[in-house]
């Protein structure tokens, strides 16, 4: 279960970060890019710090990993989708 939570999210953090480069391409202003950069840092932090609290009840068990991974997975897609929108 782990490891296709793991090949799961990889698959996911990689479309995000294709979706990122392609928005990031697209932004002609400088200023425009690092609030773009910014707001990726954030949503980063947020998303870890989120699936911490999300999987924070299964901590010490074996199921912690593959609910913590499968949050990042959720939210990563869905930032994926909020960048190709924008």
């Amino acid at each position: 279960m782990r490891d296709c939570a793991g090949k799961e999210y990889k698959q996911a953090d990689a479309e995000l970060n294709k979706a990122y480069k392609q928005l990031m391409s697209k932004l002609d202003d400088e200023g425009h890019q690092a609030a773009l950069k910014s707001a990726q840092q954030a949503w980063i932090k947020y998303r870890d710090t989120n699936c911490e609290y999300e999987s924070y009840l299964n901590r010490g068990g074996t199921i912690h990993s593959v609910v913590y991974t499968g949050c990042l997975t959720r939210m990563t897609k869905e930032r994926t989708t909020e960048l190709r929108g924008q």
